[in-house]
């Protein structure tokens, strides 16, 4: 998976009141780099504690200390980190106010053209080409 925005978690940990924050963050972010999840069940496996919130997904760190909250794009292999809080500042909810993903749609799996192997000539870049040069010579 790529994380977007690890910097939400270096912001965490470096601030002296998460000290000891920095090495569970550290590895959950090893672990899920990693990580090849395709669907919610995926992250079960790997995260027994992980819960599904609406579309986000909470994951308990550092023995339960932190909480990080992440929407997982399975197609994209993209999870983007949208929290990082204490226990405490967790069970104030303010986080569930966040809508970042609920308007996804599900992408299209359209059939691309196969790429032309390098060195192939192609009929329709040599017609366009010769109307270039027509077109420099008038």
């Amino acid at each position: 998976m790529r994380v977007i925005s690890p910097k939400k978690l270096r912001l965490f940990w470096s601030n002296p009141r998460h000290a000891g924050s920095e090495t569970p963050l550290r590895a959950w972010y090893q672990v899920v780099k990693s990580a090849d999840w395709t669907c919610f069940a995926d992250v079960r496996t790997t995260y027994h504690s992980a819960d599904l919130v609406g579309n986000k997904v909470v994951f308990n760190v550092g023995g339960n200390k932190y909480r990080l909250i992440a929407v997982i794009d399975y197609e994209g292999h993209k999870l983007f980190v949208r929290f990082v809080l204490t226990h405490e500042e967790y069970d104030t909810g303010q986080w569930k106010s966040d809508t970042f993903g609920e308007d996804w749609k599900p992408r299209s799996r359209e059939k691309l053209a196969p790429p032309t192997p390098r060195g192939a000539k192609n009929r329709t870049d040599q017609r366009s080409r010769r109307k270039g040069r027509r077109k420099k010579r008038e």
